[in-house]
Formats: structure tokens, sequence, C-alpha cells
């Protein structure tokens, strides 16, 4: 729900009634009808009020106060019997990383087959968190909660069968799973299905499809390993044949590099940097191939380094210095 400022009159009435409770809101943008409905909740034993008013502070609150009184609220439309509040709370406790008392939450909640509930304790059991690491268990929820709906379940249910953790590998039914998250626009799912496509994993080998579905996550959320791996498709001679192209294109590989670079992708900044050096697809410029390999090496690049020692020979103090002044620039865009 989109916030607003409200009178000044009635952010002073309700600031009067919630000092009793030693909760100020009076810092919080707040529309006046959910102000109405905070207000409620604070004598009411109604149990859909309180989680309605808890769980909207706990979205929309930019303060600890507002965030505290969610909390409240929800604890006691727990203690009212309100289903929903529990699994709230039990995020509440995983948060806070109290992992048994989350996992009981949740067990609590399951029942309702809540698709969330099940994808939760999915990760909980799968990664161990406040029980013994069981994958298995951890798949089986996955799936339950895959065929109620939840995309995240579908696409870790996907990498189960990818990796063969849990079950046995199985890249058919990986690049289902896939499938069924990126049909719900899970832009990781579209990613990997491109993947799956492009090296024909679990499906035939179809670079058309493999590039639908990376434009697909570049479309919905500038996904930026979409972007590098659209960067890859025209840069390397191993998908001319695949893609049917007559020649590699550097220029469309760089653009795309550059793309994801500038999302912050180290493999696409070392790669724009390897690009400059080398003139693919650009006019050779070892002043911005340096800047964009340092850029790489200080966010964990490990060919970064031996790059920057190999342009530097070849560059004198000056264009150094303004390779430092490039980079500063780009950092400031990317940051």
């Amino acid at each position: 729900m989109k916030k607003r400022s409200f009178a000044l009159l009635s952010s002073a009435a309700l600031l009067m009634s919630y000092q009793a409770h030693a909760y100020d809101l009076s810092w919080e943008d707040f529309e006046a009808e959910d102000m109405a409905l905070i207000t409620k909740a604070t004598n009411s034993n109604d149990p859909e009020v309180l989680f309605q008013a808890g769980s909207f502070l706990i979205d929309n609150s930019i303060m600890q106060d507002g965030l505290d009184l969610g909390h409240e609220y929800i604890e006691r439309a727990v203690k009212a019997g309100h289903d929903g509040a529990e699994a709230v709370k039990a995020d509440m406790e995983y948060s806070e990383g109290n992992y048994k008392k989350a996992l009981e939450l949740f067990h609590k909640a399951e029942a309702s087959q809540d698709p969330y509930v099940l994808y939760s304790l999915g990760v909980m059991y799968f990664d161990g968190e406040g029980t013994d690491a069981n994958v298995s268990k951890g798949n089986d929820y996955y799936l339950k909660a895959a065929k109620l709906g939840s995309d995240d379940a579908m696409y870790q249910l996907a990498f189960s069968y990818n990796d063969g953790v849990g079950v046995t590998q199985d890249y058919t039914k990986a690049a289902y799973w896939f499938e069924q998250a990126a049909n719900k626009q899970n832009v990781s799912a579209m990613y990997n299905l491109g993947v799956s496509y492009l090296n024909g994993e679990g499906v035939e080998t179809s670079c058309k499809k493999a590039m639908h579905w990376l434009e697909q996550a570049i479309e919905f959320d500038e996904h930026p390993r979409s972007f590098a791996k659209m960067g890859d498709i025209y840069y390397y001679p191993e998908y001319k044949q695949r893609c049917g192209f007559k020649t590699t294109d550097y220029a469309q590989a760089f653009a795309f590099f550059e793309k994801a670079a500038m999302l912050d992708n180290v493999y696409a900044q070392y790669m724009v940097g390897y690009a400059y050096r080398n003139g693919h697809g650009i006019p050779s410029d070892f002043v911005k191939a340096l800047a964009w390999f340092e850029i790489a090496d200080e966010n964990g690049d490990e060919d970064a380094a031996k790059e920057i020692r190999d342009v530097k020979q070849y560059m004198s103090e000056e264009h150094i210095a303004k390779s430092e002044q490039y980079k500063e620039s780009i950092t400031d865009e990317i940051w």
C-alpha cells in the first residue's frame, strides 16, 4: 500500500495514544486508513485485526518502534489462534537466529498447506537449521511446496535434481522444474533454463530457446548473469555453430558484458577489461582495461591480478593515474 503524509493533528493524536505503550510512530508516514487499523489493534483481541496490523507494521515500518509493535501484534495474534500468524512469527524467530523455535512454529503451521511454510521447512531441513541436515526430507518439502505453486521451491528442487543432492541426478527433471519456476517469472530459473537449452542438459539443445529465456530474465529484472551469458554466446566460437552464427560478434558481446559489468557482475567486469585490452568489439584502451581489471580484482576475480600486472608493464605512470581516475568514475556508477 502506498504511503503518504497525513495531517499534523491526526499525527499528534496518534502519538499520544502510542506513548502509553512506549511505541513512537511519529516518524512513520502511513496513510490514515493504515493508522486506523493499527489503532484498532491496540486493545483488540480479534486475531485477524492483530494479524493484519502486525503484518502491515513489519512490512512497512522504517523505525524500530514500528517493527517492535508489529512483532507484539503478531505475538498476540498467535495466542489468539490466528493460523497465518504462526508463519510470520516463525519468520521473526528465524531472522533472529532462533532456528529451533522457528522450526517448531513452521511445523505448527504445516497443516495449513501454505506453500511458503512448506518451502521454509524444506530450507531448514536441507540446510540443517534448527535440526540435523536431512536433504531428502528437505526435497520432500520442496516438492510439496512446488506442487502448490511455490516458484522458490521449484527452483531449489531443480537444483537438487541438477546436482544430484538428496535425489538421483536427473537433468530432465531439473529442466522441468526450472521451466515451471521460469513460467512463474522466477528470473534465476529463467537464466538456468536458458543455460539448460544452451548446453542441451535435460532438454534438446536450442540456442533460440536459450536466448529467449535469457532475454526474458533481462526484461523482467535486468538479470546480470543473463547479460553476461548473452555476451558469452556472441563472444565464444563454441556457440557459433550451435547458434547458427556465421562469425563471432565481439561488438555485440561487449555490449552485453558492459551491461552486466555495470550491474556488478564480476565475470563481466573481467571480460570488459579483456575486451579493452585486446580490442575485441571496442578499440583497444589499456587505461580502461586496467580500470576494469582492478574492479574485477577487488570483487574477487581470480584471474584479474595477472592481467593487471600484464597491462601495467606497457603503461606510463601518467596512464596508470588516468586509469585510477576512470575507475573511480565507474565505481561511482556501479555502486
